[in-house]
């Protein structure tokens, strides 16, 4: 009977040791994060970020706010793409090679979870809600619409190069 005891302990301690190790390894973000791929060889990759100030709508609600929003990204975007393959050339240029077609364009985008204002203030597309404000130390809660100043996109260019 006191062998059985002691595999009943032994068993314990194995599970309480492996719960210890995953909640530290859970506790600790996991593992490291791996290094993005290597890109393609005879390829330049550069980054770009263009900014555009957003058009107050005459009347804002979260349609009129929506569409201003969009406006701007489309201008957005080709402003991040030439400063992408202004880098490019650089780049190239530093290393002996020289830029030809692009070969791939990706819009960057912020993570799950992390705030972006260029999306909405209430949740993705949606720029009108309940606003607090305070006042001589009162509170007061008010529907209202939230226009970004400005939207800004990000994108990684991938050019051909030799």
């Amino acid at each position: 009977m006191g062998g059985m005891r002691g595999l009943t302990t032994l068993v314990a301690a194995t599970v309480a040791a492996g719960t210890i190790a995953t909640g530290i390894a859970v506790s600790g973000g996991g593992p490291p994060p791996t290094d993005p791929p290597a890109p393609d060889p005879h390829t330049v990759v550069a980054h770009g970020v263009g900014t555009v100030r957003v058009a107050e709508p005459a009347k804002r609600t979260n349609a009129s706010v929506e569409r201003a929003v969009r406006a701007a990204r489309r201008d957005a975007i080709p402003r991040a793409v030439e400063r992408a393959r202004d880098e490019a050339r650089t780049l190239a240029e530093a290393a002996g090679l020289k830029v030809s077609e692009p070969v791939g364009v990706a819009r960057d985008v912020s993570p799950v979870g992390w705030f972006d204002e260029d999306t909405g203030r209430f949740g993705v597309g949606r720029w009108c809600g309940p606003i607090t404000t305070y006042r001589r130390g009162h509170r007061r809660v008010h529907h209202g619409c939230h226009k970004p100043p400005r939207v800004t996109v990000r994108v990684t260019l991938t050019l051909a190069a030799a």
